[in-house]
């Protein structure tokens, strides 16, 4: 069985549950200044509401919540930029990010909208409160609902959260090329927690290690876009002048690229 997670790499809380500012009468809370969300728990895209790109995701079993409970759970996030790469009924594994800040639909800086509903999706996913602010059904208090890693940054924190380690997730079945792209773009960290995060989970460390060397050492790779990869960015990540990367990809102004496209670095 799953434990649910709130699987950020850092923990910067603006507005809490009940602000006064807009949740109010809501369980949710606004996080800001994390790289990506990853997803709680295995589940299932219920719901996709595009003025604010609120997306429901349901666990596909029953779920530990970080008070005990045993119980299916429902999550919804607001606000990401672009959500292109989600669709109603794509099931999602535990831990692949999903989700990321953003400033879509009425949002006054850029941030991601969580809350948690017990139980299954249910109705159309969400009610208009009494003082006219949107909630999931049936929510929760989230940090009674949720795990946090133990090793996570937390910038400022105004709840006491139940912590878990990364050993206790389940491990995902991934190859060394995969996991070392994951390396690459940051998803597991910067050691040592990165070290200690791979090995948590079961797998060779040299080995993935090596591999990234590979990776950022051949004189040409294939790197393919992620959500959230602009030129400039790739450039940096692979200490390459980004004008050089879309010269060679014959990548012309005003210089889009779009996720899942294949670059060539030399």
């Amino acid at each position: 069985m799953e434990k649910a997670i709130l699987n950020i790499d850092n923990l910067y809380i603006s507005q809490g549950m009940n602000g006064n500012f807009s949740h109010k009468g809501d369980l949710a809370i606004d996080i800001i200044n994390c790289s990506y969300l990853k997803t709680p728990f295995t589940g299932i895209v219920k719901r996709i509401y595009e003025n604010c790109n609120a997306v429901w995701l349901e666990s596909l079993e029953k779920v530990e919540y970080s008070d005990g409970t045993i119980d299916y759970m429902t999550i919804m996030t607001l606000h990401d930029n672009d959500i292109s790469n989600l669709k109603v009924g794509q099931v999602i594994k535990q831990g692949e990010i999903y989700y990321h800040t953003g400033v879509k639909g009425n949002a006054t800086g850029t941030h991601i909208h969580i809350s948690v509903g017990k139980g299954k999706f249910i109705s159309n996913g969400w009610y208009k409160n009494e003082y006219g602010n949107w909630c999931i059904n049936n929510q929760y208090d989230i940090t009674k609902a949720l795990f946090l890693y133990t090793d996570v940054k937390i910038t400022n924190n105004w709840y006491s959260w139940k912590k878990t380690i990364y050993s206790e997730v389940l491990k995902q079945d991934k190859s060394i090329d995969e996991l070392a792209n994951e390396v690459i773009l940051g998803v597991w960290g910067n050691n040592p927690f990165r070290k200690e995060k791979l090995i948590s989970n079961g797998y060779d460390y040299n080995k993935i290690q090596s591999r990234v060397n590979e990776l950022l050492n051949m004189k040409e790779t294939t790197y393919i876009v992620q959500k959230g990869d602009y030129l400039i960015k790739i450039g940096k990540r692979f200490n390459k002048n980004w004008k050089d990367i879309a010269n060679i990809n014959n990548i012309k102004f005003p210089y889009i690229i779009h996720i899942g496209q294949k670059l060539i670095i030399k």
